[in-house]
């Protein structure tokens, strides 16, 4: 071959090798090819996007394959820590307050707390309950009004516990009545709502009935729509509920270098311009988006309200304790003023202030589980001898003989020529309660009473149960101080910011009513300062 012949060749071979390699990089990569692995527990509804995302993550130098594991409800965490994930998605924010200590990453390290997606939660229901609701203002508050008030309208609703479509959904009635009359109203409702709450093994909360309301996000509402059953739709008057499907990287994988490296191109790929059309296709919005996706275009109702903020924990804890007994594990001291002042009569009552606090502690004590432990004490000035308390049940579980000796002494309970001697037993039962600190429960010391502090002598002070309070306090064994005045006291205002510095919720009760309403919430979660402000 001449040397013109075989400079030709070796110019062919060359510019057939450069063709190779331009087309080996335009060539999407095999996702299973990536050596990089991005371990992570999504839930099924946000499982689609991850797939229809793999060719996008496979690219470049920095691909990542997804290893995925789907989990839903409150089990999700647990397997992410078991799965030792490098990011768990969950459908909506406020499940961390149920992540195991440790877990996640801190907030806003490397895009902790990204919300990548959402879904919003719609009332669906026939056209005779819609007309019913529309009398209510169509609104969440309306809906639970109706569920309280009428035997023949009745909540569908997936498993709280399950998924977020069930735990946003039933918190959205919840909340409503939070937001409406308070938190005590709110446990006082769910107690009504729950028993007639249908939930379906599978699939979204579609009503069956007349006066069936099924709360069902929008990605799993659109594909049934259109289809033979008719469906009244409405997105809530006054606010939104929604899914907010949010990533959460765990700390061990920020603490990686490596690890760090894949959350980062997973969080860039999830929200980036490629997301969108994924998102779409699985019927999700991106975050904020008052666009629905193309398959519910002209189908649902517009987003006009205000959305509803992510759940506080103590909002989720409500839920649960709400549906499930098992959940309302307190270890809680009840201490009841019997001054003599708790024989004078309620507001709008012949009965007396002492009749309430019966029926309330009684109430507790059939409510809670068997899991739970319970004391009750009661006070009045210098009660046993230079004392001011009386411990009439000790703390214990609630087994049969211990509930009897509970239910026995409730029932006895009386007023008693004294005073009322608050400060010295805010004091002892806080400390008595961080001594019988239980892991695993909520640990709460309720005290209720009539009046202030006054006609007992050598008391201490407010400034001095300030000070001995924050030195009885334990990070490790933390106790919930709760006071709840029943009238009204001028210096209740003192007193709340007083004991402001070891987070107790101090509150004034002014009817029957708002009393029960308070033993019912203690028994579905207790009362905690968040949130009620």
């Amino acid at each position: 071959m001449t040397i013109a012949g075989t400079a030709a060749l070796t110019g062919a071979v060359a510019g057939a090798a450069r063709m190779r390699a331009a087309s080996a990089l335009a060539a999407p990569r095999n996702p299973a090819d990536c050596p990089r692995v991005a371990r992570v527990v999504a839930p099924t509804s946000y499982a689609p996007v991850l797939r229809a995302l793999a060719p996008e993550l496979a690219k470049g130098d920095q691909c990542v394959r997804v290893d995925l594991v789907e989990a839903d409800g409150r089990s999700a965490p647990t397997v992410a820590q078991d799965k030792d994930a490098d990011v768990w998605i969950a459908d909506d924010t406020a499940w961390a307050h149920l992540a195991p200590p440790a877990l996640l990453a801190p907030d806003g390290v490397h895009g902790q707390g990204t919300v990548l997606a959402s879904s919003p939660i719609y009332m669906v229901t026939d056209q005779a309950t819609a007309s019913r609701l529309g009398l209510e203002g169509a609104t969440w508050l309306g809906l639970a009004t109706l569920l309280t008030s009428h035997s023949d309208i009745r909540l569908v609703v997936r498993d709280p516990a399950g998924s977020g479509d069930g735990m946003v959904g039933a918190g959205a009635v919840a909340e409503a009545v939070w937001n409406g009359h308070g938190m005590d109203a709110s446990a006082v409702a769910m107690e009504t709502i729950v028993p007639k709450v249908r939930t379906p093994r599978s699939g979204p909360a579609l009503p069956q009935a007349t006066g069936d309301v099924g709360v069902v996000p929008e990605y799993a509402l659109l594909p049934v729509l259109g289809g033979g059953t008719k469906y009244a739709v409405l997105p809530g008057g006054d606010f939104g509920a929604e899914l907010r499907y949010t990533f959460f990287p765990t700390a061990k994988a920020v603490a990686d270098p490596q690890r760090a490296a894949v959350v980062d191109r997973l969080r860039t790929v999830l929200t980036g311009t490629a997301a969108a059309r994924a998102l779409d296709a699985a019927g999700l919005r991106s975050p904020g988006s008052k666009t629905p996706p193309t398959s519910g275009r002209d189908r649902v109702p517009v987003l006009n309200a205000p959305a509803l903020g992510v759940l506080g924990g103590h909002h989720v804890d409500h839920i649960f304790a709400s549906w499930y007994r098992n959940d309302r594990r307190l270890n809680i001291t009840m201490v009841v003023d019997v001054s003599w002042s708790m024989s004078d009569p309620a507001p709008g009552s012949k009965a007396p202030v002492i009749d309430l606090v019966r029926r309330g502690s009684g109430t507790v004590g059939q409510m809670l589980p068997d899991a739970s432990r319970v004391g009750l004490w009661t006070f009045g000035s210098h009660l046993s001898g230079t004392r001011d308390y009386r411990v009439v049940v000790p703390i214990g579980p609630l087994n049969a003989q211990h509930r009897r000796a509970l239910a026995d002494t409730v029932r006895t309970l009386a007023p008693e020529h004294t005073g009322t001697g608050l400060y010295d037993t805010i004091l002892a039962a806080f400390t008595s309660a961080t001594k019988a600190w239980t892991p695993g429960q909520s640990n709460q010391v309720m005290v209720f009473t009539d009046g202030i502090n006054d006609d007992d002598p050598g008391s201490i002070s407010l400034a001095q149960l300030t000070q001995s309070l924050k030195k009885a306090q334990d990070p490790k064994r933390p106790v919930q101080l709760s006071v709840v005045g029943f009238g009204e006291h001028a210096q209740m205002g003192a007193v709340s910011k007083a004991l402001s510095p070891v987070g107790a919720y101090v509150a004034s009760l002014r009817t029957a009513d708002e009393v029960q309403a308070m033993f019912i919430h203690i028994a579905t979660g207790g009362l905690h300062t968040e949130g009620v402000e």
